[in-house]
C-alpha cells in the first residue's frame, strides 16, 4: 500500500522545459534595448521609468520560473533570493542615478556631451559612474552565491541555464546608463 506521508516522486525536468525559461531571458535582453528606445522616442524620457519597472518585474518573473525548473528537485532558497535581490536592488540603483540626475545636471536638461564638459564631470561621477559600478558589483554578488550554491548542491551543468538571466539583468540594469552615457559622452551621432 501507499504510504500516505510519502513525498511524492518530482521527475526531472526535460530539455524542453528548462530550455524554454532559459531562452526567455535573452529575448527580454534584445527586445528591451530596442522597445526602451522606441518608447522613449515615443513617449519621451519621464515615462520611461515605468517601462524600466515592467523590464524588472518580466526579469523577476522569469527568474522565479527558471529557478523552479532547475531547482525544484532540491529545496535551495539561495538562488531565488539571489535574483529577487538583484532585481530589487536595481530599483534604488536606478533611484540614486535619477536623483543625482535631477539634482546635478541643469535644468535644461542633458546636453550633447555636457559629461565631457568641466562642469559635467562632477555629474558624470555621481549620475553614472558611481550607481553603474555598485549595481554592477551587486549583481556580481548576486550571481555569484547563486552559482556557489547550486554548485554545491550538484548542479554543474544545469548553472550554464543561469547565465542567459544575469547577462539579461546586466543588460537591462544598464538602460539607463547606457543612454545617459550615449547624450552625455556625446557617444551618439545626432
Amino acid at each position: 500500500m501507499d504510504d500516505p506521508n510519502a513525498e511524492p516522486i518530482q521527475k526531472r525536468a526535460t530539455p524542453l522545459h528548462v530550455a524554454v525559461p532559459t531562452i526567455i531571458p535573452l529575448f527580454v535582453a534584445f527586445y528591451s534595448i530596442q522597445g526602451t528606445m522606441l518608447f522613449d522616442e515615443h513617449h519621451g524620457f519621464n515615462a520611461v521609468a515605468r517601462l524600466l519597472v515592467g523590464w524588472c518585474a518580466v526579469l523577476l518573473a522569469s527568474g522565479a520560473w527558471l529557478n523552479h525548473v532547475l531547482f525544484r528537485r532540491v529545496k535551495m532558497r539561495i538562488p531565488f533570493v539571489a535574483t529577487v535581490v538583484a532585481v530589487v536592488a536595481i530599483l534604488p540603483i536606478w533611484l540614486w542615478q535619477w536623483l543625482a540626475y535631477k539634482s546635478l545636471v541643469p535644468a535644461t536638461g542633458l546636453g550633447y556631451g555636457y559629461f565631457l564638459t568641466p562642469e559635467g564631470a562632477h555629474a558624470h561621477l555621481w549620475t553614472l559612474t558611481y550607481p553603474f559600478w555598485v549595481g554592477v558589483a551587486c549583481l556580481t554578488v548576486c550571481c555569484v552565491a547563486v552559482l556557489i550554491s547550486g554548485w554545491r548542491a550538484g548542479f554543474r551543468l544545469s548553472l550554464l541555464c543561469l547565465i542567459p538571466w544575469w547577462l539579461s539583468a546586466m543588460v537591462i540594469f544598464s538602460l539607463p546608463s547606457m543612454f545617459l552615457d550615449a547624450q552625455g559622452n556625446a557617444s551618439i551621432v545626432i
